[in-house]
């Protein structure tokens, strides 16, 4: 089987993105927003995405069998009262329309329930025959979190939450309360580590059991009408009640021209540093209502293999508290967990119920583009830019490093989802602490306290997080041991805790590489690893969007492919910069 999955409609919905899936092979991802350069892709079909993913596996519509979206449209447009297509071929021709896709017959149309398409990019890719599956997200057609079980390739739903008790819309709510954004909710996450936990109830809104929750403030049988969905009237119902519940106000926000920068930013009231307890609460309420759940799946299921997808899923403190419950022996988070993953579950989905066997991951979400070096030495000469290039691109990029620089790291083909993981990343050295606050503040022009990772060869692990177990992703914390906290400051949680990646040298060698020669100038193979890209962006895909963003940025350098990029002498300068 020939599947295309996509995720994304034209001006409705959020992180469009497409996957090829050939044989059960994962061949390429790529989401729509690499591509336009705007964030999330609010709106937007992932024409880019799929006609990437095409391209890559040398096909065109014709060689597909099936696209499988990951929601089903047409049911949610119905159940709503809203008009749909009058036919698969109008609905196909609105998504991927003939004048950009050319062919001579249309492969078949299918919709996947958006929570069994977040279920089965877990399932069916995590490896494992069977096991508990949990979906948290704002919200599917008509749930937010789906208890199921995976058995035998097949999946089976056991109960699920409507979208008025949405964990998702609940944590949506506190992030635009404190000012963050709703949209924010790794931001949350973040500052939560800062703050002290209340009234977890948040004022009585939140009842826990030792293996569920209920949510009294919005009615749970919540409908919103000439929606698709219930987040606007979730969110209002929760920002409501919490004006009414905390001491202290909403941090307003406004939209104000910046001249500095030539566009429009959000501006508070106050800093949201200042709803630090808040943040904790709410991830605290978060932890203890997911963990009820986790408990209760697998007590009736009898599994201790517990797989995660759905937005909430890119929580890492949370599950890296889920992964050290006594009840869960094994757990694998999808590591695409948003609605760019529905993309990648339609498709293996798709490909499973035709009897395609589907290959597991295997450590890596690098299924986007990638340049030849000719391409990239023509991409930099065009532009002027001057470079070099060093016998061994792993080794003077950790000259640049060890030197006290920030460097880009531009390699190979472009991960999926938001979180760099060693090929579209910036990295330094994670010591001393300042360090932190340099690229937060000077280069990513974010706020102080937020958090970065380490990415650290395998063998390392043990020595500084406490584990041996393969962390691959950067989906889940863990607590950091003493050597950890001395070798690596800037990426260690105020709760001592951080979110690791370990690189294995089958998986990534030339990653694995450099973080060895980081290694040979500061006795510990760790480095400081964030997405490449400026406030407000998206992750970089192209050689082009690589060198305006380190144009942009004050990076001390830039490892584009084996080619090495420069500051002028003086101009920054490494440690000082």
């Amino acid at each position: 089987m020939r599947v295309l999955g996509v995720n994304g409609w034209p001006g409705a919905s959020h992180d469009g993105a497409a996957c090829l899936v050939v044989d059960g092979d994962v061949i390429a991802l790529a989401e729509e927003e690499r591509f336009t350069r705007h964030k999330h892709a609010y709106g937007e079909a992932p024409l880019n995405a799929a006609a990437y993913c095409l391209a890559e596996g040398g096909l065109t519509l014709d060689d597909i069998d099936v696209v499988a979206h990951g929601w089903d449209l047409p049911a949610l447009f119905a159940d709503r009262g809203l008009e749909w297509f009058g036919s698969d071929a109008e609905a196909l021709e609105h998504l991927l329309p003939k004048k950009l896709f050319p062919r001579g017959a249309d492969p078949r149309l299918t919709f996947v329930g958006h929570h069994i398409a977040h279920a089965a990019s877990a399932y069916h890719l995590s490896g494992r025959d069977r096991g508990a599956i949990l979906v948290l997200d704002g919200q599917g057609e008509n749930e937010s979190t789906t208890l199921a079980v995976g058995i035998d390739g097949e999946i089976k739903k056991l109960r699920a939450h409507t979208p008025g008790w949405s964990l998702g819309y609940f944590y949506a709510a506190v992030c635009a309360y404190a000012g963050l954004g709703a949209d924010n909710a790794g931001k949350m996450m973040g500052l939560a580590s800062y703050g002290t936990p209340g009234d977890l109830t948040f004022g009585g809104a939140f009842d826990f059991t030792d293996e569920d929750f209920t949510i009294g403030v919005v009615p749970p049988d919540l409908r919103s009408t000439g929606s698709t969905d219930e987040e606007a009237a979730t969110i209002r119902h929760w920002l409501e009640h919490l004006e009414g519940a905390l001491p202290d106000g909403p941090n307003r926000s406004t939209r104000r021209f910046d001249p500095a920068t030539g566009r429009f930013a959000r501006a508070t009231a106050r800093d949201p540093f200042a709803y630090r307890d808040v943040a904790a609460t709410a991830q605290a309420a978060l932890e203890r209502a997911v963990m009820g759940l986790v408990r209760g799946l697998l007590r009736e299921t009898g599994e201790t293999t517990l797989m995660i997808a759905g937005g909430v899923g890119f929580n890492a403190t949370l599950n890296g508290k889920i992964m050290r419950m006594p009840e869960v022996r094994d757990l694998f988070v999808q590591p695409l967990a948003g609605d760019q993953g529905v993309s990648l579950g339609a498709a293996v989905w798709a490909a499973a119920q035709e009897g395609d066997r589907i290959k597991p991951m295997n450590g890596s979400v690098a299924w986007g583009p990638q340049w030849s070096p000719d391409r990239i030495r023509h991409v930099l000469e065009a532009s002027g830019t001057a470079y070099t290039e060093p016998s061994d691109i792993a080794a003077a990029t950790a000259g640049v490093l060890a030197a006290g620089g920030v460097a880009g790291w531009f390699q190979g083909r472009a991960e999926g989802g938001p979180r760099a993981l060693g090929h579209r990343s910036l990295v330094a050295v994670p010591d001393p602490e300042s360090t932190r606050d340099r690229v937060n503040v000077r280069i990513k022009d974010r706020e102080a306290w937020r958090p970065f990772a380490p990415s650290m060869q395998e063998e390392a692990a043990e020595a500084l997080i406490g584990t041996a177990t393969p962390l691959p992703y950067m989906i889940v914390t863990t607590p950091v041991t003493e050597a950890g906290a001395a070798a690596m400051p800037a990426v260690v949680h105020s709760d001592r805790t951080t979110r690791p990646q370990t690189v294995s040298p089958a998986v990534d060698p030339l990653y694995h590489r450099l973080i060895g020669e980081v290694s040979r100038h500061t006795g510990t193979p760790v480095i400081m690893n964030t997405s490449f890209n400026g406030r407000d962006e998206p992750v970089v895909c192209s050689p082009g969007d690589a060198l305006a963003t380190f144009h942009r940025l004050p990076l001390d350098a830039l490892a584009l492919g084996p080619f090495l990029v420069r500051r002028p002498a003086g101009s920054l300068g490494e440690a000082g910069a």
